[in-house]
């Protein structure tokens, strides 16, 4: 009985560890507007995201964001990659 509560305990523990390092959805959505946002406004443009539409694939992320730049419809196209600890976002603008 003693091993059975000592291998529940570990089993836990290892789901709790692996939980905090996930990201959810809606932050990674949210971390990846910001700064696109904050990238443009850096450039000395006006971006508001309207929509994002992110799908998992090999290595992290692949997606569309629409919006307006500087007054203009604007369409990008987006790659997050999972790096380890951080995520690392491309993006470019479709023309």
């Amino acid at each position: 009985m003693k091993m059975y509560l000592e291998s529940m305990m570990i089993a836990c523990s290892a789901l709790l560890m692996l939980s905090g390092c996930i990201v959810s959805d809606e932050k990674l959505e949210h971390k990846v507007t910001q700064g696109m946002i904050e990238f443009e406004q850096s450039q000395g443009n006006r971006l508001e995201v309207t929509d994002l539409k992110l799908e998992k694939s090999e290595g992290g992320y692949k997606g569309v964001v629409t919006g307006r730049l500087n007054g203009t419809d604007a369409v990008y196209d987006v790659t997050v990659s999972d790096a380890g600890s951080d995520f690392d976002v491309d993006w470019e603008l479709r023309k």
